[in-house]
């Protein structure tokens, strides 16, 4: 009996995993008030670190490392920023390919989207769309993971 008991201690432990990663999210840039703000939430999300004057986005994420069946998790992040002129090269994807459009759907919804209006430089890969308005030192971005 006792060696039932501790094989289903160890059993409800281990499928109880910690999660792993940031918390899952639906949130807005209009939700924070500075642009100090929005960068570092921002930044529990991304892997890149950036440079930014103006800086909108909606990030939707789902960590689905915890709880009984761990999983992979899935986000859409989503952001339109105004960034030095000198860094616009470091948002270009590796090995995404040159588009002369997108459908730009998913910028809608995104605070700050109106700037990307005059993007025609566009990168597309698996999972990630940037378009880059060097005159303007305007960037959109999109990765996702479903």
């Amino acid at each position: 009996m006792r060696t039932w008991a501790s094989l289903h201690l160890v059993a409800v432990l281990t499928g109880c995993a910690v999660a792993t990663g940031p918390a899952s999210t639906d949130t807005s840039s209009d939700s924070l008030p500075s642009l100090e703000e929005r960068i570092e939430f921002l930044q529990r999300y991304v892997t890149f670190r950036r440079t930014y004057t103006d800086l909108g986005f909606h990030v939707a994420y789902h960590n689905n490392s915890g709880g009984r069946v761990p999983g992979p998790s899935e986000w859409d992040i989503r952001l339109v920023a105004v960034v030095p002129s000198a860094e616009l090269t470091e948002w270009v994807p590796v090995g995404a390919a040159v588009k002369d459009s997108v459908d730009t759907g998913w910028l809608n919804g995104v605070p700050g989207a109106e700037r990307a209006a005059g993007i025609s430089e566009w990168y597309d890969g698996p999972g990630i769309q940037v378009g880059i308005d060097r005159e303007r030192s305007v960037v959109a971005y999109r990765r996702w993971a479903r």
